[in-house]
């Protein structure tokens, strides 16, 4: 309940602190005096935008403050003790706008975010202005109204979880599959890699050993040749070195005894024939030995084939960077979990879930289709009693759903908010067709069908502060004395600040605030006056007469009689 808001320096109110008493309070003053102004400060302090953030002297800060008294609303409470408030019985919030634009918010003198009085917003007011009207032809709307009426917090939170679970299990169960696809293709490819390894059983340095025993199989022929020649040329030819070598050791040989010299030249030449006869036969041996064998080589050439392939393939320099790619996809191949258990879970836990969110569906749906008939009856009875006596109203649930729908399907029609469809139908004149109301309804009596809502919904929903703005568009005479006493009965719970143009709502009220613009030096200024009795019966006969009179102040008299009776 709002007690008293202050403003500083914003628009055309230099400074003004005004305090609301219980009950209903009007505002009123001619067009253009600023009514606005009031109902605008209160939504900036929750946090809305405004392009006409104004200051009155551009040199100093805009201020704005409002105090509220939170008996009766146990979900503020809650709420507080939410973000870690210590319980109380008053709230006072405010927002500082500095000469430079940037806003500060307050929350009982603590700076908070805009976010947290935003979100405290719903929790302790309720605007009805002309959007309002517009919001009502919208079909999410109307089922949120519904909803209301029906009390059906707990069941739609409900089924909000569910949904919403549903759909994170339904994304973790797709993105599990997905990797198991991904890691099975891995898989495959490292153990096909790795049995293609297993296979070649591959040695380390073989390739080096191998490209040896290849080129010296490659030159085999050519090795015993060299060394047949070289073992004719040694040994056995006619004019052969161990020939000539033996003919100089026998002719040294004659002369050695006589000179030491000699003896040591002889001796020397006697160990080279030894080693050429010796070198010479194993040049001849060698000749036999060369293994020429072409399978051999041909395998040779094959196994080094395969090896170079494998390197090539997996761009390795050597076999031990393959036997290190070979122990690596024996790793990688054991690290892969089975995710067939965590999907074949999840998959049950899916269809339990889907189980559980019709079956929180069809709930809510019985929920709303049994409020529907209620509150159509009591709507159709509340707009009758605002001069519309002939009014018919219904309220149609389709559920978008049927029993044989498969999971996907069920979702893509479901919202968060369940799987009816909602629609509000309404008829102003007997004999008339019902009709959707956003076809058949006019700005007065959407007017009249949101007040009636207001005041059936009121009884269901924590006391707040409603703001009624232009509630009195497109209705007069009888009609505004019945949307008054509609009205004043609202403010029994809640409490009221109605802007409006009709006396017959001013009168009504338990108190009246006149606003009145007055012309500066520099700038006009507003002035937010709550009236006493006299002021009110001139305010009264203006707001009848548009001057005052001593007829309109005689008629002023007269409507405030008919409503203190």
């Amino acid at each position: 309940m709002l007690t008293e808001i202050y403003i500083s320096n914003y628009l055309f109110v230099p400074r003004q602190r005004l305090s609301f008493g219980p009950g209903m309070t009007v505002l009123s003053g001619e067009t253009g005096a600023g009514k606005s102004i009031l109902v605008g400060s209160v939504a900036l302090i929750f946090g809305d935008p405004s392009p006409a953030l104004e200051a009155f002297d551009p040199g100093q800060p805009i201020y704005l403050e409002a105090s509220f008294d939170l008996t009766g609303n146990s979900e503020v409470q809650d709420w507080l003790a939410l973000q870690g408030y210590e319980p109380a019985t008053e709230l006072t919030l405010a927002r500082e706008v500095s000469v430079a634009g940037k806003s500060s918010y307050f929350l009982n003198g603590r700076r908070v975010a805009a976010a947290l009085l935003k979100e405290l917003k719903p929790l302790m007011i309720d605007f009805h202005h002309q959007r309002d009207q517009q919001r009502l032809l919208q079909a999410a709307y109307q089922l949120h109204l519904l909803d209301l009426y029906a009390q059906n917090s707990d069941l739609l939170g409900r089924y909000a979880e569910r949904y919403r679970n549903l759909r994170a299990e339904l994304k973790e169960l797709a993105s599990l599959k997905e990797k198991a696809e991904q890691d099975r293709q891995l898989r495959e490819l490292y153990q096909y890699q790795f049995e293609e390894l297993a296979k070649a059983s591959l040695r380390e340095g073989e390739d080096a050993e191998l490209q040896q025993e290849f080129e010296l199989l490659s030159h085999a022929q050519e090795i015993a040749a060299t060394a047949t020649a070289a073992s004719f040329d040694l040994y056995e030819s006619e004019n052969s070195v161990h020939g000539r070598l033996a003919a100089s050791l026998a002719n040294v040989g004659r002369f050695s005894h006589l000179n030491p010299r000699l003896a040591e030249i002889e001796q020397g030449l006697r160990e080279s024939l030894e080693l050429i006869s010796d070198k010479a036969s194993a040049l001849s041996d060698l000749s036999q030995q060369v293994n020429q064998d072409p399978t051999r080589l041909e395998a040779i050439r094959e196994r080094l084939d395969e090896i170079n392939s494998l390197l090539h393939k997996h761009k390795a320099q050597n076999i031990g960077d393959l036997l290190e790619l070979f122990a690596s996809r024996e790793a990688q191949i054991n690290s892969y979990a089975d995710l067939g258990e965590r999907i074949e879970a999840l998959e049950q836990a899916v269809d339990k879930g889907f189980g559980d969110l019709r079956a929180s569906a069809d709930e809510l749906s019985k929920s709303r289709q049994t409020a529907a008939l209620k509150l159509a009856e009591e709507l159709r009875a509340s707009i009758s009693l605002l001069s519309i006596p002939d009014a018919r109203f219904k309220i149609s649930i389709d559920k978008k759903t049927d029993g044989k729908i498969i999971m996907q399907e069920y979702l893509d029609c479901c919202t968060e908010q369940g799987q009816d469809s909602c629609q509000f139908f309404f008829s102003a004149n007997r004999g008339s067709q019902l009709k959707p109301l956003s076809a058949v309804a006019s700005g007065g009596e959407l007017s009249r069908i949101l007040l009636a809502i207001k005041k059936v919904l009121s009884e269901r929903i924590e006391a707040k502060l409603m703001i009624l703005d232009e509630i009195d568009a497109g209705i007069g005479g009888k009609t505004a004395e019945y949307v008054a006493q509609f009205i004043f009965a609202l403010a029994r719970r809640h409490r009221i600040l109605c802007i409006t143009h009709l006396a017959q709502i001013a009168a009504i009220a338990d108190q009246q605030v006149a606003l009145q613009k007055e012309t500066g030096r520099q700038k006009n200024v507003i002035r937010m006056v709550p009236l006493d009795a006299e002021q009110r019966l001139t305010e009264l006969a203006r707001m009848l007469a548009g001057d005052v009179s001593s007829i309109s102040l005689e008629h002023a008299r007269e409507l405030i009689s008919k409503y203190k009776t």
